[in-house]
């Protein structure tokens, strides 16, 4: 081959080399929007509702608490089972036993000097979720501003999410293969089933943190991008094992507009900051999910596990059932860059895979994953996520390997300081 016959050959790989030899940063990540104040979490003051845990007694028994200080990881909390309260799970039933003003007074008490002994201490990991133990919940997408630009996202939308609630100290697992990826999320409940939003205004409503996982690999391939609405994909990508970790306090808010609204909540991985978020950013408030949900009773679009499913049963939001309320910006997940998607491309018609039915869209998405496996981006074991409220606490969640192990894990208290002393700005 003459020289100059070299030129368009070479022309040709240069792009090619360019797209293949310079690959993505792995340290890539979305940006945020940051407040320049640390985070200081504290009690909720008793003129503004009631904080409420879990645990369980030396009998293997429920014990609702009345949580009174809060101090690093640890809590200060009056056991309600010796105020009057059963030995139960249900946190709004021990409101009820125990009576409001008598609560309130409990609580005063246990701020005055000469009255520790009517509190306890207890550290994180001795609570239990307080989300109960249901294993279908609301869930719902790009529902703050920031993050359905992040992902794309035009609009508000549900889906249903099963699994177990896990405590507030906990682990998730990182299998082969999954794209692990971190949100968190308010959560509320209510002291009675939702049919119509009257129910709604007249429930008893409580708040507690919560953190939703994804496996972005499932859902790259699963996502019907031109409509999140269709469900495809998020119950299945939401839905793993321990996808569900779960605070340990419960707030009843006296105004539970005003409380979502200022309520903070952000997210560290390996304490570094990476979510940092009000309530009052949530494009839809908890009422107005409420209002949709009831509308959105009936269809059978959402799939799970290869079977067909209504986003609540009976028409109601179920007692004892989660109405989450979206994540914030931050998250791992980025669509796929330009250089991504040109190599998915030039992989998908050099493997010949167009030969076997293979869609280009396909070719892609395979090639995004494998892209996005390569660079370890998202979660790997040993790392540590912690999820931070003003009021409702933290939970703390060690991402372990398929066998279950994992080492150098850092615990809630250890975080402690990090959390404390990492400045936001």
């Amino acid at each position: 081959m003459r020289p100059v016959l070299y030129i368009p050959v070479l022309a040709a790989l240069i792009p090619i080399a360019l797209v293949f030899g310079i690959q993505d940063d792995p340290e890539r990540t979305n940006p945020i929007s940051a407040e320049a104040e640390m985070l200081k979490p504290a009690i909720l003051p008793v003129t503004q509702g009631f904080t409420l845990a879990l645990t369980q007694d030396e009998a293997g028994r429920p014990a609702p608490l009345l949580v009174t200080n809060l101090s690093g990881a640890e809590i200060s909390a009056i056991d309600l089972t010796e105020h009057g309260a059963e030995n139960t799970k249900d946190l709004f039933g021990a409101m009820r036993d125990v009576g409001e003003r008598q609560l309130a007074i409990l609580f005063r008490q246990a701020q005055e000097p000469g009255n520790a002994d009517l509190t306890q201490s207890y550290g994180f990991d001795g609570l239990l979720s307080v989300a109960g133990s249901g294993n279908r919940h609301v869930a719902s997408g790009t529902n703050f501003v920031e993050h359905a630009e992040e992902t794309q996202s035009q609009s508000v939308f549900n889906f249903p999410k099963f699994g177990q609630p896990t405590p507030p100290v906990t682990e998730v697992t990182h299998a082969p293969g999954v794209l692990l990826d971190y949100e968190v999320e308010l959560c509320m409940l209510f002291d009675r089933s939702i049919a119509t939003i009257d129910d709604f205004d007249e429930a008893e409503k409580g708040l507690f943190l919560c953190g939703d996982f994804t496996d972005r690999a499932v859902l790259s391939r699963m996502i019907d991008v031109d409509n999140f609405d269709s469900g495809s994909g998020f119950s299945d990508a939401k839905s793993g094992p321990d996808f569900f970790p779960t605070g340990g306090f419960l707030v009843v808010p006296n105004d539970w507009k005003s409380f979502v609204d200022n309520e903070r909540i952000v997210t560290f991985r390996n304490g570094q900051l990476r979510q940092d978020a009000r309530g009052g950013e949530m494009i839809l408030d908890f009422r107005q999910l409420t209002e949709r949900v009831l509308a959105d009773a009936t269809s059978t679009r959402f799939v799970y596990q290869g079977r067909a499913h209504t986003l609540i049963e009976d028409r109601r939001i179920a007692r004892g059932q989660v109405l989450m309320s979206g994540t914030p910006e931050g998250v791992i997940f980025m669509p796929p860059s330009w250089r991504q998607m040109t190599r998915g491309i030039i992989r998908y018609l050099w493997s010949g895979a167009f030969l076997n039915g293979a869609s280009g869209y396909e070719g892609v998405v395979n090639s995004f994953i494998r892209d996005e496996l390569e660079s370890k981006r998202f979660l790997q074991p040993d790392e540590q996520i912690t999820y931070v409220s003003a009021s409702m606490g933290t939970v703390s969640v060690t991402v372990v390997g398929d066998d279950g192990d994992a080492t150098g894990l850092q615990t809630a208290s250890s975080l402690r300081v990090e959390i404390e002393w990492n400045d936001p700005s």
